[in-house]
């Protein structure tokens, strides 16, 4: 059925109000089986704010499109994102990876994605590699959450002093999945923050996006019963403004539905307070490296993995125990005992022999060292390239904060002092990794050329054996065995001390548990060492270590007079973390039997799990000392009665725009959209001061429509989402009965527009003033389904708005281009 809406003139809308740039066509999101209804927690796409790249939630996957062809950039969910914090630190049952709400940071390159379990996690917009990782204690219902870029105080000798570690070179990426640690320049980025907002009406703050303010919380009184259902950043991120609803059956005061708009003090996101300023890119640092060591760890393990399963030498000894079953040879005669006597005198039993002749060959010996050294060689580029100077960037990162607490002046309720011992029990701990690193190395290397040894000696054996069987014959036979045709192998030089060490680890009883390369493997990471007791352990043992290395001694722990004794006092740290063998031999001796702490050193793994510890612990200290920043004004700017469509504050259509004044830019009106139940849209006008009465404006959701006998006659719409563009316009989508697919709409919203007048709202009530629906714009769109719900999002680019009309169950989505006047030119070129 062709449906005409007609325009106040009483002419049909033109329908060429939007150009398509899909070539009127849906673009797919999902190729699979989509579900038939929206979840109940539907969490709105956001586009970037600087790429034509949309994000689309799909359950507990994130997936980036672009707007060109609708291509998908990535789909990502936590168990392919190599996430730990969630694995790690969560305990809370039930939990979930479902994608709660999602945010952009403000120069596009990272988006923020908060999970059902409290995780927010922020990914690379290029690979969608996680890059920030943070547990937050979230667990209620997200109705708004914005990132937002701060002021850039002016710089002075103290931030460019604690930023020094920002000018050290970039790791490179561990391989193509993975980016490096990002760089945050403090002089001249802005830090960031992002802003939650629940339906209950707490408010949390995450200073860029790693360590979160204590929450501000809903006040009692005026505002009970009220549940919050949008949230906006107003006046340069001064305040936050919150849109709340009340059904009239929760507050004895309020006895019909009302909304209410109140505001939250941010003004600390807008300030340019030197501490914030150091701290932000700091903890994003120290969250960056920590997962950076994570990845790096566990690309150690896998490559370690590799190596002992290409090149283990319990594949030797399995092969030489059994030649000796099958030869019947005395279990007293060992293959440690058979090479042994090879190696010395030169002749072989049946079993090596067959061993090395048949077993190994020279091509299977070849391809056994090769894969060693290869794995040895992606093993020390991992360690030397990525782990240990990621290890010295973390304990930079963490002199630093140490540097912080010293010299901020706060009071004891802070604890500065516990916050002091938190740090430099992490730097000891990094100290110990790195040299847990070295020895790793030096097991390595050692292992290589043990191996090379026995290659080296193994090849020339084979051949000499070939020699014994064949150039002997040639020779007679004549039980000579010195004999020599002139083509007998010559022995090359043999490091016997490393062979027979060789001989030894490997063929001397060792099972495979014990091996050296299982010792690499054990130094990085232990499969059963998860359970509670382990973990009382390595703290058990790091408190020996820490306790055996004199923190009081140390004088980084004291407030420092000038610049040179702060400069000796790093030096001195640092010799003493990295440079000093004696971290390991005191740990040793002081965690031996007579220690109670004899169950081995805990893995690489385990004391990075110790560092991220105590690193989210340290990370507690800046909430404390910021204090309650976020105040919630406790007097509501209004309330006023409202009939909702919908008593659940998750499906009330609504929307929030702030428009900021040319004039002042701590100045400005809130403008808010709610549809009612009694078929309004009603539009409130607000001052950014929010202590004037608002304006509102009622507008009637009914269009005329051509009918069949060529009279006119008014038809109700159903709005299925509404949506801000810009300062000017705010797009509806809607259905009318009868018509098969539905309609995008925009409506001139601003006072003095012509198109809407608003009045006082207590005179607007009384007097029942109503607007005419009237539109700026009209698009029927094509190939969409006026039942299936859909939601409206528009990227806000000047001269380059688009706006997206996306299905809420995730299959298709249609991409109209709002400014294509302006653009045709440019087209036709």
């Amino acid at each position: 059925m062709t449906t005409h809406i007609l325009a106040p003139s009483g002419d049909p809308y033109g329908i060429t109000g939007f150009q398509s740039l899909s070539g009127g066509q849906p673009l797919s999101l999902r190729t699979g089986s989509v579900p038939k209804q929206p979840p109940a927690d539907y969490v709105a796409p956001r586009w970037c704010p600087n790429i034509d790249v949309l994000a689309v939630s799909e359950g507990r996957a994130l997936r980036l499109v672009r707007l060109s062809g609708g291509h998908t950039i990535w789909r990502r969910t936590l168990t392919d994102g190599q996430s730990r914090t969630s694995h790690d630190t969560d305990k809370r049952p039930n939990t979930s990876q479902a994608i709660r709400s999602i945010a952009w940071n403000p120069n596009g390159t990272t988006i923020a994605v908060l999970h059902a379990n409290g995780l927010l996690v922020q990914r690379d917009s290029t690979r969608g590699d996680i890059v920030h990782e943070t547990q937050t204690d979230i667990d209620d219902a997200v109705v708004a959450m914005e990132w937002v870029a701060g002021k850039i105080p002016e710089p002075d000798a103290d931030c460019a002093e604690q930023m020094v570690e920002f000018s050290l070179p970039k790791l490179s990426p561990i391989d193509r999945g993975q980016s490096p640690p990002c760089h945050v320049n403090a002089e001249t980025e802005p830090p960031t923050a992002i802003v939650i907002t629940c339906a209950s009406g707490s408010v949390w703050v995450c200073l860029g996006g790693i360590f979160s303010l204590p929450p501000a919380h809903l006040p009692p009184g005026q505002l009970e019963g009220f549940v919050a259902v949008d949230a906006r950043l107003v006046q340069d991120s001064a305040s936050l403004a919150v849109y709340l609803e009340n059904d009239g059956t929760a507050h004895s005061d309020i006895d019909q539905p009302s909304v209410s708009l109140c505001t939250v003090d941010t003004s600390i996101l807008s300030s340019s307070l030197p501490l914030l300023h150091s701290l932000v890119p700091l903890s994003a640092r120290l969250s960056a490296l920590c997962l950076y060591l994570d990845n790096t760890l566990d690309a150690l393990f896998a490559e370690a993995t590799a190596r002992h399963e290409n090149a283990s030498r319990s594949f030797l000894l399995r092969t030489f125990e059994g030649l000796l079953r099958d030869h019947g040879v005395d279990d007293a005669t060992s293959p440690m005992a058979e090479l042994s006597r090879l190696a010395l005198t030169g002749r072989a039993s049946e079993p090596t022999s067959q061993f090395l002749l048949a077993k190994l060959k020279s091509t299977k010996l070849n391809n056994w060292e090769h894969a060693g050294r290869q794995g040895a060689v992606a093993l020390t580029r991992l360690i030397y390239q990525h782990a240990q100077p990621a290890v010295e960037r973390t304990i930079l990162a963490a002199s630093r904060l140490l540097d912080i607490v010293h010299t901020h002046k706060s009071s004891t309720r802070d604890g500065a002092e516990r916050t002091r011992g938190i740090i430099l029990r992490a730097i000891v701990v990094l100290g110990w990794l790195h040299a847990r690193l070295d020895e790793c190395m030096t097991a390595v290397r050692e292992e290589q050329q043990e191996n090379q040894e026995f290659v080296d000696w193994a090849l020339f054996t084979i051949d000499d054996l070939h020699w014994q069987n064949e150039g002997s014959r040639r020779l007679g036979n004549d039980g000579n065995d010195d004999a020599d045709d002139g083509l007998r192998p010559v022995r090359p030089e043999i490091e016997y001390d490393i062979l027979f060490r060789f001989f030894r680890k490997t063929f001397g009883g060792c099972s495979d548990d014990t091996g050296p390369q299982s010792l690499i493997l054990d130094m990085l990471h232990r499969n059963d060492a998860s359970d509670t007791g382990s973990e009382q352990f390595h703290r058990a043992y790091f408190d020996a270590v820490i306790d055996a290395a004199h923190m009081d001694a140390l004088s980084i722990a004291q407030q420092p007079t000038n610049t040179n004794a702060e400069c000796q006092n790093d030096k001195k740290l640092f010799e003493f973390v990295f440079h000093s063998q004696a971290l390991l031999d005191t740990a040793r001796a002081n965690c031996g039997d007579d220690s109670g702490l004899s169950d081995g050193p805990p893995t690489c793994t385990e004391a990075l799990k110790e560092v991220k510890l105590l690193m989210s612990q340290a990370l507690e200290w800046p909430s404390r000392v910021l204090g309650d920043s976020l105040q919630w004004n406790t007097v509501p700017s209004l309330t006023c009665p409202m009939p909702l469509a919908s008593k659940d504050g998750a499906d009330l259509l609504s929307d929030m725009h702030y428009v900021a004044s040319s004039n002042d830019p701590s100045g400005g009106t809130m403008y808010t959209a709610t549809v009612s139940s009694s078929q309004h849209l009603v539009l409130l006008s607000t001052p950014s001061e929010f202590n004037h009465e608002p304006t509102t404006a009622r507008i009637e959701l009914v269009v005329n429509v051509a009918a069949s006998n060529s009279d006119t006659q008014q038809a109700p719409i159903s709005v299925l989402a509404l949506s801000f563009f810009d300062d000017q316009v705010l797009g509806i989508l809607f259905t009318i009965d009868g018509c098969n697919e539905p309609f995008l709409g925009t409506l001139e919203y601003q006072r003095g527009s012509g198109s809407v007048v608003y009045q006082n709202s207590a005179q607007c009530v009384k007097d029942h003033t109503v607007n005419k629906l009237v539109f700026a714009r009209l698009l029927k769109v094509a190939g969409a389904s006026a039942t299936a719900p859909a939601t409206l999002v528009c990227n806000g680019k000047k001269g380059r708005r688009c706006v997206a009309v996306v299905e809420k169950c995730g299959r298709s989505w249609w991409p109209f281009d709002m400014d294509n006047e302006e653009d045709s030119d440019e087209d036709s070129e």
